[in-house]
């Protein structure tokens, strides 16, 4: 019966000469490798988040999350430091901008992140987490 070629203009396959619902089959069984390369659609990584006021675990996550993000989004140089600060909440990069007398984009990110981490983090007095720890009772 009819030989049907794929309507794909780059490709080259064509059926042989059978019958029409063979024929049919058939293109629609190659039409899978034309789709079989495209994946679903990847979301967005998102970007990380720290304010002021915060405890040393949150910053242990802050920063685990970070290098997360820099891993998957690839990014180097003055832009790692721009999306650092991004990842400040309001309160905290004017703070960190007083600090500093002025922007803090050219600078490395050690730096960046120390700033970060010496106004977002509260220090924590290990004899309250102790007698904290003391106090508890199980009921």
């Amino acid at each position: 019966m009819p030989i049907v070629a794929c309507p794909i203009p780059s490709c080259n396959y064509a059926t042989e000469d059978l019958d029409a619902t063979i024929v049919a089959a058939l293109i629609t069984a190659h039409s899978a490798v034309h789709t079989a390369g495209h994946a679903a659609k990847v979301e967005k990584v998102k970007r990380p988040t720290i304010a002021a006021a915060g405890s040393s675990e949150e910053w242990a996550y802050f920063k685990s999350r970070w290098s997360e993000y820099v891993d998957a989004t690839h990014i180097s140089g003055k832009d790692k430091v721009v999306q650092l600060l991004e990842c400040c909440d309001e309160p905290l990069r004017k703070d960190l901008t007083r600090a500093a007398g002025g922007s803090l984009t050219n600078k490395p990110e050690t730096e960046v992140l120390a700033a970060i981490q010496k106004l977002a983090v509260r220090e924590e007095n290990t004899i309250v987490a102790r007698v904290a720890l003391h106090n508890m009772r199980q009921d």
